[in-house]
């Protein structure tokens, strides 16, 4: 899947429903993730990571981009520290509006899919508040049975619970008639865990198109 304006899949005749990661998928969220990250490095006095530095950092919630910009700016592990960090930057990200912007089509999309009475979830790392701000300033929320974010469930992506929890919300519909489409290696793993099959997004940030070349 190189583009989210592409539609949807035509060979799977029993699909009935999809799930769909947030950012790299659905939403460019890149520079408004960098813009806040940006922000919280000024704070605190130290180099702020340029945009693709952040965009490399993206996919596996707000904790682990905070952990990882730091140990990009040579800092050593601290568990309270990156607690600390993590409160702020979502302080600073939640001044940015929704969080970012569609990507081109993916609006079309999700109501072309909708409107061929397919039901349709998102699996996010997001935090759940987050997710919900953004989905719904974008404009998605009204096409989407909801939201799973990744601090409302036992164990977020890569584990399967999380697409799980995601399947879940589309109601009585089993694993073998749904798909997850995402851009991460932890949006396949918990797809395939979850026994989904799997679309990639090759336009996101997650890079699976190098390293998953057997997916569609």
């Amino acid at each position: 899947m190189n583009n989210p304006s592409g539609g949807a899949p035509t060979d799977l005749p029993l699909l009935k429903g999809i799930i769909f990661d947030l950012d790299g998928t659905l939403s460019e969220s890149a520079p408004a993730i960098a813009r806040a990250l940006a922000a919280t490095w000024r704070d605190l006095g130290r180099t702020e990571p340029t945009l693709e530095a952040t965009r490399a950092m993206i996919g596996d919630g707000p904790a682990l981009l905070v952990q990882r910009a730091r140990a990009a700016s040579g800092l050593l592990d601290d568990a309270a520290a990156v607690k600390s960090e993590t409160r702020q930057f979502l302080d600073n990200y939640a001044l940015e509006g929704p969080g970012g912007d569609p990507f081109p089509g993916a609006l079309d999309v999700l109501a072309a899919l909708a409107g061929m009475g397919l039901k349709l979830s998102v699996c996010t790392n997001k935090p759940q508040i987050a997710a919900e701000r953004l989905l719904d300033g974008l404009g998605f929320s009204q096409y989407l049975e909801g939201v799973v974010g990744g601090d409302s469930v036992r164990a977020q992506k890569p584990d399967p619970a999380h697409a799980n929890a995601a399947l879940a919300l589309l109601g009585d519909i089993p694993a073998d008639a749904a798909i997850l489409v995402g851009d991460g290696p932890q949006d396949i793993a918990s797809g395939e865990a979850a026994g989904l099959q799997v679309i990639v997004a090759a336009y996101g940030y997650g890079g699976v198109a190098e390293t998953r070349p057997d997916l569609p």
